[in-house]
Formats: structure tokens, sequence, C-alpha cells
């Protein structure tokens, strides 16, 4: 992967460290404005099992530190559900599973100003996915007119066919429980479409999205009902009739008739901005996953996106997992039976929250200052970053390592695949497989001797506040003895 972020040159250089000591500027960074009604992330809770109340809190209070006001909690699959107990079987080590803590973490988020959405997929993903285990005839009908195969990020399983009546009563009855039963002090749904497994059948086909649809219709009049206030999210496949293409399938999105009192959410890679539709919804949202890869200049791009499309929010991901590997996931074996590290930070014990990390505290100040400001000039935005995250003496090397930080752990990263060089036992297996060629191999050689360096140059730094680049750099030097570095010879 590249490092996106735009390249220091001595000019910008000194305008940063000019920029740096003009407190008007300082203080207008401290107020998080926004050009956003809507902000905050996305956040995957059933794909992070390790993380207890406290974790969670934490996380949540640095939502609130970065100016967020709304948390998508992708809820399905990670709570005790006391009808269909299929559904949280394969998270049976996920510490809400094991003590159900969601309404006192969303008690905390509203303390701190924040707005939680229960997040799903209808017929599909986590926990839906399980029922088949059960009832394997809900089971959605593929392209060749066999079942589809399991698939699934941490929880595998299998879509349900919506056109089927028992399908589309367990959607109703397990999102009322989680809803209604569980957390119903929470602020609405987040309602995620299909993207994979979209069911062939006779009775879906092109017609998928409207089946689909009959669900979402019923469950946001319910919600309604009950909360006339609250946020209903869900994607433009209902409406916008087109044509889609997903990484996993294609279908034809539905035409159905559109209640202003939805929020509509755009993707990158599944959902097309609909300028139309956002005229006549109560909000839209902009979503991509720049934030948990790293990735300053698509930060930038999200924030403007979002903001010339006339979208009321920017919400993306800022997830990370803590599973255990069941099945080989982005074509990586060797995780098979390896619990996820978080980001990759190997450095951490289990469950101990990665949000407060130096890399991590980065990239949500870089979210906090281009939500407030999407033009922000590049200078000035690392000039932010170096005041706040090294204090005054802050200098050019400090900005220049952090940076290499974020190329190297996202380097050959995938949603639950680590970056290459914080896991030498991978980048093994690649090699022992005929997958380590010559110019990774040198790709990784240099990112090495450049931690190595890092390592070296805050060995003993003057200021407490450069000692977390020391010790992340050493964290990743030690990783590679001289026994492994030889797999990076080749």
């Amino acid at each position: 992967m590249k490092d996106c972020s735009s390249p220091w040159t001595r000019r910008s250089f000194l305008a940063a460290t000019l920029a740096s000591f003009l407190p008007g500027k300082l203080a207008a960074s401290n107020q998080a404005a926004t050009v956003f009604q809507h902000r905050g992330y996305y956040l995957c809770f059933m794909r992070m099992p390790t993380f207890g109340l406290k974790v969670w809190r934490e996380i949540l209070d640095a939502v609130a530190e970065d100016g967020g006001n709304t948390v998508v909690l992708w809820m399905a699959g990670a709570f005790r559900s006391r009808k269909f107990p299929i559904t949280w079987q394969w998270a049976s080590d996920h510490a809400n599973v094991k003590r159900d803590f969601g309404r006192d973490l969303i008690r905390h988020a509203h303390r701190r100003g924040i707005r939680i959405l229960l997040g799903f997929t209808p017929f599909g993903y986590d926990g839906t996915n399980q029922v088949p285990l059960e009832k394997p005839h809900l089971k959605a009908t593929g392209a060749d007119g066999k079942p589809v195969a399991s698939f699934g990020i941490g929880c595998w399983g299998w879509n349900l066919c919506p056109a089927q009546p028992e399908s589309q009563a367990f959607m109703r009855d397990y999102i009322r429980e989680m809803a209604f039963e569980f957390y119903p002090e929470a602020d609405g749904l987040f309602i995620e479409s299909s993207d994979y497994g979209i069911c062939q059948c006779s009775r879906c086909g092109p017609r998928f999205f409207e089946q689909e649809f009959a669900f979402v219709r019923e469950i946001s009049n319910e919600v309604w009902n009950r909360r006339s206030e609250a946020t209903v999210v869900v994607y433009p496949h209902y409406f916008s009739g087109a044509r889609l293409r997903f990484a996993f399938a294609e279908a034809t999105a539905a035409k159905q008739p559109f209640d202003p009192r939805w929020t509509l959410f755009f993707t990158p890679h599944s959902a097309a901005l609909e300028p139309s539709l956002i005229a006549r919804a109560r909000s839209a949202w902009w979503w991509n996953e720049a934030p948990c890869r790293f990735d300053i200049a698509n930060v930038r791009a999200g924030a403007q996106k979002a903001r010339d499309s006339r979208c009321g929010g920017y919400l993306p991901s800022l997830e990370c997992y803590s599973y255990v590997v069941s099945q080989t996931e982005f074509g990586e074996p060797w995780l098979v039976g390896k619990r996820q590290v978080p980001f990759g930070f190997g450095w951490l014990k289990e469950g101990e929250n990665p949000y407060r990390t130096l890399p991590l505290r980065a990239i949500r100040l870089v979210y906090r200052e281009l939500t407030g400001n999407p033009d922000l000039p590049d200078p000035e935005l690392q000039a932010r970053l170096g005041r706040r995250l090294f204090g005054a003496a802050w200098n050019r090397t400090h900005i220049e390592d952090l940076l290499t930080l974020f190329r190297i752990f996202n380097t050959d990263r995938d949603w639950s695949v680590p970056g290459a060089l914080t896991t030498p036992g991978l980048v093994k297996d690649r090699a022992d497989h005929g997958r380590l060629d010559a110019q990774r191999r040198a790709t990784l050689r240099g990112q090495l001797a450049e931690v190595q360096s890092m390592a070296q140059r805050h060995r003993n730094p003057s200021r407490a506040e450069a000692r977390e680049l020391g010790r992340i750099a050493q964290w990743l030097v030690d990783q590679w003895p001289p026994e492994a570095q030889r797999i990076l010879v080749g």
C-alpha cells in the first residue's frame, strides 16, 4: 500500500512550523468546528469480542473527544438473543455475550452526547447467517440454482432468502428483540443492505431488493411508531433502480416509494451517491475506510466528497477486529486459529484499548480537523498534529516518523489481515508458498531499516512525547530477529 499523505517539502515544513505558533488557529482547531451535522465512526462491535465495558466506554470517550455525536454500533450477532441462540453461539467468547453491557454502554454514550445506532444486515452477515445451521432450507440461492456458498468475516454462514415468509418472520422477531427488548434506549437502526449472496431464486432474482424492502419498510415503521424522532439509516438500493455491481455479487436496485424520514448511507464500493434521493432524505451520510487504513489523503477526500455531495454526515470506518479466525479469510490460511490483533498493534495486551495509542490518536485528530475544514492545507494539518501529539517542541522528524508508521501498518493489510511487518509468521508463510516476490521482500527490508533507525533515533528522547514513537519502532524491530530477517533476503 502506498503512503497517501502529502510529502513534506522545506517550504511546507517552514509554513507548518509558523502555523503551529499561531494561537488563534490552534484555538480554532480545539473547538472541533465541523461542516457536518453528524460525525463519528462505523464500529464493528460484533467483531471485537475482547473489549469489555470499560474499554468500550473509553472508545466512546475518544469519539466525543473527536467531536463525534453518532456511532454505528454493528450489534447483530453479539448479544445473547433468547429467541434465537443460534445467532450468538459463534461468538460465545464475546464479552457482551458473556455478560450483556450494551444498555450501560448506550447510557454512557448519551452522557457524552453520542447517539447510538444498532447495526445489522437484513437476511445476511453476522448472527443472521447462522440460522441455516438449523434451517438449511432458508439459504439463499445462487445464480447456478444451488444454495449459496458460505461466506463471512469472523462469522461464516449463509444469506437467507428474503422471499420466504419464515425468513421475514425471523428478521422481524430478531431485530424487534434487539431493538425493543435488549437495547430500547438506542437512537435507531443502521440497516446495511446485502452486498454478497444475493438470492437468485425464482421469487427473488431481479426483485431481491423488493423482497428485502418488505422487511425494511415494516421495521422502520415499528421504530418510528415507538419513537418518532428515531434515526433509521438505509442504503439507496430500495429506491434508485440502478444496476449494482458489488465485490461479491451483481443485482438490480428496486424502485420503491421513498419515505423522507429515512437517512441514506452511501459507500464507494456498494452504494453510489444519488443526488435526487439526498435532496429528499432526512439526511445522507458518506462512508469510506480511510481512518482505519491510516490514509490521510482519503480522510480528506471523504470529507470533501461528503460536503460537496450535500451529505449531512461523514461516518467512516474506524473498526478493528479481535476474533479468532475460523476459516481462511482474504487468502491467508496461516491466520486460521489465531486471534486477530487490533490494527496489528501486537505490543498491546489482549483486550487492551488500541484507540489511545499514538497512531490512533493521530488519525482521529486528522478526522477531527478535516471534518472541521476539509480544505485545511497539509502544512497546517501537520502542524496541528505536531503540536497536539508531540508538544510545542515538535519537529519535522516527529511527523515524518509518524507517517512512516502509518505506511508500515497498512502495507499488505486487509480487513482481517495485519500489516506485513507486524507478523513475520505470515510473511514466512507467504514466502513458503511462493507469494513473496523480490519486490515485496525489498519493500519489507526497507521498512525494517526505517524502523531500526527510528528506534535508535528515539531511544532516549529529551521529551516524553516522542517516546511512544521509539517504543513502537522498537517493538517492530523486535519482531525480526536475525533468523526471521533471512525471510526477507530470499
